[in-house]
């Protein structure tokens, strides 16, 4: 016998709570996905700075690099935490949802039970009455007996779609409740997670303050470091300055419409470049971020506020900095004391690369997306080393955190 013919006509209302599982389940699935990815990325930053710090401890026993380290780390761990707890209220506004779920689905059953008994009890009730084929024979003609016959048909049906739809609800009820017991199992592990990653930042804190404590010998030297610092972060600002000034007055416009200046074609790489936003590569195949756009305190004089114009980036020594697009390189230029620099114009976008070594570029190069184009400094004997990187957009600085794919 053919399979369809035997189909009983109510069977496919058994699938329907499935087929609604399957549609929430993806719409769930999707939005824990980005949470989770989200936690996967800074327990690998966690990780990727604990062999940083490994490192530093091999070659220097104090150091203000190391203090950076932990400092990031914090941040990464801040991250996590924060990362982890939205999971958390995800999942707790999903068992909100489930349990209200349940507790509605729960009533409707027990209503729909209550309504099938009253109605076998009608049935039952009502049995010796009358004859249903005398009831259908006494008719006064075929129409009204037909009408008669259709009426206890539509009965029987009526009450075989009750007894489904009953069954149907108490299958999607089952579902709905393994589906809660799932989401209290993933919160119960999200809280476990929580509890151990903020017992792995108190540690990170502590050896933060030790270090604090040890550099504290070194106050006046790293309060003259401070000031160099400042002072060749502002001389690179000026270069910068200098370069795209004169890049205007090539172009016979101001620093604020070289856009309107740029040939087609520069345009076309300054609009690719500004779609590729969160997708460019990063100046460095490894490394971390450990100095943050914009104002950040100084991992040392908490009282201190520095302005970062892009972000520095720890990675191994002697490292390779790479373009991370397609562009001319307008400015190659020293800071005394600070090694190199270069700029690499992309249409209306700049990015700047400093502290380098063995550039491998000159002005008016055209530079490939991730082309090497020097090394990144490294002091004798260390084993990481710090890249300064920023972007720009005309004359505005970006963050290039922003910028920049998940390394």
């Amino acid at each position: 016998m053919n399979q369809l013919s035997v189909f009983h006509p109510y069977r496919w209302l058994l699938l329907l709570p499935f087929v609604l599982f399957l549609s929430e389940a993806g719409v769930y699935a999707q939005s824990r996905q980005n949470l989770e990815q989200q936690r996967k990325q800074a327990l690998q930053d966690i990780e990727e700075t604990n062999s940083y710090l490994k490192e530093t401890q091999q070659s220097q026993k104090e150091s203000l690099e190391k203090l950076n380290l932990l400092s990031a780390q914090v941040t990464q761990f801040n991250r996590l935490i924060n990362s982890i707890n939205a999971e958390i209220a995800y999942a707790n506004r999903q068992i909100g949802e489930t349990s209200a779920k349940v507790g509605g689905m729960s009533i409707e059953i027990e209503k729909m039970k209550a309504e099938y008994a009253q109605l076998v009890y009608h049935t039952y009730k009502n049995r010796g009455k009358y004859n249903k084929l005398i009831y259908v024979l006494s008719a006064k003609d075929f129409n009204e007996a037909y009408r008669r016959m259709k009426y206890f048909q539509q009965y029987s049906e009526y009450r075989k779609r009750q007894v489904a739809e009953i069954t149907v609800k108490q299958e999607e009820l089952r579902v709905v409740i393994e589906q809660l017991a799932v989401r209290k199992a993933e919160k119960e592990k999200l809280l476990a997670e929580q509890r151990q990653e903020s017992k792995r930042l108190e540690a990170v804190k502590a050896e933060q303050n030790k270090e604090v404590n040890s550099l504290k010998a070194q106050e006046r030297k790293l309060r003259s470091q401070l000031e160099a610092q400042k002072r060749k972060a502002q001389k690179l600002q000026n270069d910068i300055g200098k370069i795209i000034a004169a890049e205007a007055k090539k172009r016979k416009t101001t620093t604020d419409n070289l856009y309107d200046k740029l040939t087609p074609d520069e345009r076309l790489v300054s609009n690719n470049f500004k779609g590729n936003k969160g997708r460019l590569p990063w100046p460095t195949e490894k490394g971390i971020i450990t100095g943050y756009f914009g104002i950040n305190a100084h991992p040392f004089f908490k009282e201190v506020r520095m302005i970062n114009n892009g972000i520095d980036i720890t990675t191994i020594g002697s490292a390779d900095v790479r373009a991370v697009f397609d562009g001319e390189v307008t400015g190659v230029g020293g800071i005394p004391g600070d090694n190199l620099f270069i700029m690499v114009r992309h249409g209306n976008y700049i990015t700047v690369y400093q502290n380098l070594v063995d550039v491998a570029v000159k002005q008016g190069d055209k530079v490939k997306h991730k082309e090497n184009i020097g090394k990144v400094y490294t002091e004798k004997g260390a084993k990481t080393a710090v890249l300064h990187f920023e972007i720009w957009e005309g004359t505005n600085k970006l963050d290039p955190e922003l910028w920049m794919m998940k390394n």
